[in-house]
């Protein structure tokens, strides 16, 4: 009697489990089916993807027929293309974009570049150069872009007719490149504002001497015109009259004094000989 009650008692065991499976399969099986799906899907898209790159890797579609470059005065294409190692039938898929830039920019007239893919088959370059300003002296020969930046030593090759910037040396540069650059934009500012005055071929800027007491600038003809600091354009006005009367008395100057900081409106001149004797013509 005892028997048949244990096979009982395991009947209705095994029915409870029998139950219990049924009631997680339906409480749980829905969420599980989901699972699978998405791993499956997953799985595909990752598989999918890797054949994908494998084939845009290896088709002819991608390999590039064409550069074209814009921007380039002083730069060639074929020299940024030397540097970059940018050749035809390259894969575009392939190509890094940032290491073409930099290897770009290591041209010493290159500023910026921008690299970009053009699917199925070109790259475009757009390049910005460095616009020359000045000449420096930095133990060597260096030309100046118009943010005060020393690009390049110059080079025979490089045909420039430009300001000479004095004054500063490659040791400070060294020392302090922020300072040094901000007294080359001022010597710059100095520079652009007495170009804007159209000066005569004898009074054309030929250098802008950076010294601690401020700016002095030299014409072609050897005049020298102390600025000291600020009010610039008020200071190149005065000049302007003091030649204007100085031309009318057939008198040349060796020095303008503009610098006066006790008496901002004054001007002191020093003469030379007149303009018909240093120049072997007559005054007019």
């Amino acid at each position: 009697m005892a028997f048949g009650k244990s096979k009982n008692r395991r009947r209705q065991d095994a029915s409870e489990k029998t139950e219990a499976v049924k009631g997680a399969v339906r409480s749980h099986g829905p969420g599980l089916l989901k699972a699978i799906l998405l791993t499956g899907l997953t799985v595909a898209l990752v598989w999918g993807g890797m054949e994908v790159r494998r084939w845009a890797l290896s088709s002819p579609t991608f390999l590039l027929k064409e550069t074209t470059f814009s921007g380039l005065e002083r730069a060639t294409p074929a020299e940024l293309l030397k540097l970059s190692g940018l050749t035809v039938g390259q894969n575009l898929w392939s190509l890094d974009v940032g290491t073409l830039e930099r290897t770009m920019a290591a041209h010493p007239w290159v500023r910026t570049v921008d690299v970009r893919r053009h699917f199925p088959s070109s790259v475009s370059v757009e390049v910005v150069e460095h616009v020359p300003a000045a000449l420096a002296t930095l133990g060597d020969l260096y030309l100046l872009d118009e943010e005060g930046e020393p690009f390049k030593r110059l080079q025979s090759g490089d045909k420039v007719d430009l300001p000479l910037v004095t004054g500063l040396d490659r040791e400070g540069y060294l020392a302090d490149e922020a300072g040094v650059r901000e007294r080359f934009r001022q010597a710059l500012a100095v520079a652009q504002a007495y170009a804007a005055t159209q000066p005569g071929k004898r009074e054309r800027l030929s250098e802008v001497r950076v010294s601690p007491e401020g700016m002095v600038l030299v014409a072609a003809d050897g005049l020298e015109v102390l600025m000291g600091e600020g009010e610039t354009d008020a200071k190149l006005q005065r000049l302007a009259r003091v030649r204007d009367e100085l031309r009318a008395r057939g008198l040349s100057a060796q020095t303008i004094h503009l610098d006066n900081r006790a008496r901002p409106g004054w001007v002191a001149v020093k003469l030379s000989s007149p303009v018909s004797e240093r120049s072997g013509a007559s005054a007019q």
